[in-house]
């Protein structure tokens, strides 16, 4: 046997590397996909989260609670009334809020911090408690919608829609995601 047979050529290593390359290329390719559709799921799962969070805490502050007046439409204007911020008066479980002071407790929805996040204040006597409701930012700040709703027995209720957008950033793509919730605006006495 001859020396020749048993070696490769140069053509030959160059054509396995070559091949070796286009697979380990298409492999880093294909998990570089895996990893960013992995920290996809992760912020959308983080949004999830907060959205429930911010909807079960605002759902909640509207239903037992009362719509300050100046953001409540009438019978006259029975129009739908926009705002970027939304207070309530306490009105449900005021004793669990600190005593008889809390009978001019309230809670102010709005925007917060430097970016577009959601605030939510308690203010009671003369101390407020803030609370920055979402982590991940929002596209704009967040909207407010209030109607006048007539039950069927004449009785009057405020149909409040919260409606916001999260700017969720993946590399140089940025995803909007909106969310929108409604609840109704009552006061329950006791």
């Amino acid at each position: 046997m001859s020396r020749k047979s048993k070696s490769f050529t140069l053509i030959e290593v160059v054509v396995v590397i070559g091949v070796m390359g286009l697979v380990m290329g298409g492999l880093l390719s294909s998990m570089r996909q895996v990893i960013e559709g992995e920290t996809l799921l992760k912020k959308m799962l983080e949004v999830e989260e907060e959205t429930r969070f911010i909807m079960d805490t605002f759902a909640q502050d509207s239903e037992y609670s009362e719509l300050f007046d100046e953001y409540k439409p009438d019978k006259e204007n029975p129009g739908d009334i926009f705002s970027y911020v939304l207070q309530f008066n306490v009105a449900e479980k005021k004793s669990e809020l600190g005593g008889e002071g809390s009978l001019d407790s309230k809670y102010t929805y709005g925007q917060g911090g430097d970016g577009y996040y959601i605030r939510r204040e308690l203010t009671r006597d003369d101390n407020t408690v803030t609370s920055t409701l979402n982590n991940t930012p929002l596209k704009s700040r967040p909207v407010y919608r209030v109607r006048l709703i007539e039950t069927p027995d004449g009785s009057l209720n405020y149909f409040i829609t919260f409606s916001i957008v999260y700017r969720v950033i993946l590399k140089d793509q940025e995803i909007l995601i909106p969310v929108e919730t409604s609840a109704m605006s009552r006061t329950f006495e006791f």
